[in-house]
């Protein structure tokens, strides 16, 4: 229980401790996600608020157009980088320190709307916030009021490979392993996304009518 504290209260000090962002950024700012995930290992606290500070707007962001909570987009955000925190000797480098960071995320959001007994949400007021560099360029190109309506008309999964690609920039294998299914079934989300979008955009269709692909 005590360490469980502990982990809560370094978790605190890297969120509302404006000083200890900045010596995490002096000594830790060109380090290498492997390099940063050993130094928590050992428990380094900067290396932390270095991991933290590269992730956590762009997950959070992410989580909020998941969730379409910010309370509990926040609370699982803070989740998330507590079990970073308390487990970065379980990675094992099958993917990107991002993509791995990404899919516990994923993975506790859909676990959080299962819970509270809610449907992936979409609110165009909370749904397209501007991100950090280098999200920031792409994340506005999403802005437009077209494209989220046309969004907004497309399933939560068929929603979420075009996050993860054209805003999270993650491959599609990368995409794979964040929502754990097959990389052919992201392929075919992302092709039927992509149609839908393309034929919502021009008038033309709503997404129940684009059949010719399975959506996976």
């Amino acid at each position: 229980m005590g360490e469980q504290r502990d982990d809560e209260q370094v978790l605190g000090q890297t969120i509302f401790s404006g000083s200890s962002v900045d010596r995490g950024d002096q000594r830790f700012g060109s380090a290498s996600e492997a390099q940063l995930l050993i130094s928590i290992i050992t428990g380094d606290e900067h290396a932390f608020t270095e991991l933290y500070r590269r992730y956590s707007q762009g997950l959070y962001n992410y989580l909020l157009r998941l969730m379409g909570d910010p309370s509990g987009a926040e609370d699982v955000l803070q989740e998330v980088f507590l079990v970073v925190w308390q487990t970065a000797d379980s990675y094992r480098g099958g993917a990107s320190v991002k993509t791995w960071i990404y899919r516990i995320g994923h993975h506790r959001a859909v676990s959080w709307l299962r819970q509270h007994r809610r449907a992936v949400a979409y609110d165009e007021s909370t749904v397209f916030l501007s991100e950090a560099e280098p999200e920031q360029g792409r994340d506005n190109a999403w802005q437009d009021d077209d494209i989220q309506k046309a969004l907004g008309r497309l399933s939560p999964k068929h929603r979420a490979v075009l996050e993860l690609a054209f805003v999270q920039d993650l491959s599609y294998q990368e995409i794979a392993h964040v929502l754990n299914i097959p990389l052919g079934t992201i392929k075919s989300r992302m092709s039927y996304a992509l149609r839908a979008i393309g034929g919502i955009l021009k008038g033309k269709k709503t997404p129940d009518q684009i059949k010719g692909q399975a959506e996976g």
